[in-house]
Formats: C-alpha cells, structure tokens, sequence
C-alpha cells in the first residue's frame, strides 16, 4: 500500500491503461487478436511439447512404463504447434472449438455439482441445473459455430482486459 495516501501509484496507473488500451484495441480489432491468440497458443503448445520430450528423455523408466503416452502427448502438443503457428486461419477456426468444448464441459461439471448440493438447499441445486443447462445449450450453439465462440471470447477477453484495467486505475488514483 501507499504511506500518503495523496500520491498516486503512477506504474499501476499505467498498467491500467494499458489493460484499457489493449482491450478496446481487441474490440476494434478481433481478427488481429484471435492471430495473435492462435500464435500464442501455438507457441505454448510447442513449449509443452519440448517439455514432455525432455521429461521423457531424462526420466526414461518412468517414460517406458507409459511410453506411448508420452510420444501421443509430443505428438499431439508438435501438431497443434504447427496448427497454430503455421496456419493461423485453421488456428482461429480450432480456438473457437476449443472455447466451445470449455464451456460445455463447465456446465456439464455444474449440472453434476448440482447433484451433490441438493441434500443441503433444494433451490440452489435447481437454479445450479437450470443455468448449467442454458451453459449447455449455449456452449452447443458455439461448437455449432466456431467463429461466433472465437468472436465471444475475444469479447470476453477484452471485457476482462477493460474491467480489470478500470479496476487499477481506480485503486491507483
């Protein structure tokens, strides 16, 4: 925290901004953020593969007992590597499936959470059913259209950018 609470937090002022900055850029520019999402998925994909490689070649016995594991997860993690990095139009597509995946799964978890809140409060459980089966039908209707599902989670992203920049600028003042 500040000792005088008269000065402003310039670094945290600024980074504020820049959250600000960087989100309404993303709203004015989605197919340049979703590239850039796509390379940034790529590369950590690339990443992982070279860290599975790594841990396979130093812990050879242990990657022995589940060897085909090891070389499915490297392959994988090498094709959506160059998926992502190389064809960034097939990337994009891919991200908003895998968005879509996301959110069905959440709500999936959810409607079976409900299961195991309704001993204790009957409502929660409901309304916890009732949402988890609107995040269903919303997360079929992204897989069903994946430039939709690419364009609400740049949205989101930026909305999450945007709040949180406010947020420091707010506390920095």
């Amino acid at each position: 925290m500040q000792e005088n609470r008269n000065e402003r937090n310039w670094w945290t002022m600024a980074v504020g901004a820049l959250f600000v900055i960087m989100a309404l850029l993303m709203v004015n520019q989605p197919l340049a953020s979703l590239v850039s999402l796509s390379y940034l998925f790529g590369l950590l994909a690339l990443i992982h593969a070279f860290i599975v490689g790594y841990e396979a070649w130093t812990d050879r016995q242990l990657a022995q007992a589940s060897s085909g594991w090891w070389l499915a997860t490297f392959i994988l993690d090498l094709v959506i590597a160059v998926l992502f990095l190389f064809h960034w139009v097939a990337g994009v597509s891919v991200i908003g499936v895998f968005f879509a995946i996301w959110f069905i799964w959440d709500a999936i978890f959810e409607i079976y959470m409900a299961r195991l809140v309704r001993p204790l409060t009957k409502a929660q459980s409901f309304w916890t059913v009732v949402l988890g089966l609107i995040s269903l039908l919303f997360g079929l209707i992204l897989l069903f259209s994946p430039i939709l599902a690419a364009t609400v989670m740049v949205l989101l992203i930026a909305f999450y950018l945007f709040a949180f920049g406010v947020l420091l600028i707010a506390r920095a003042w």
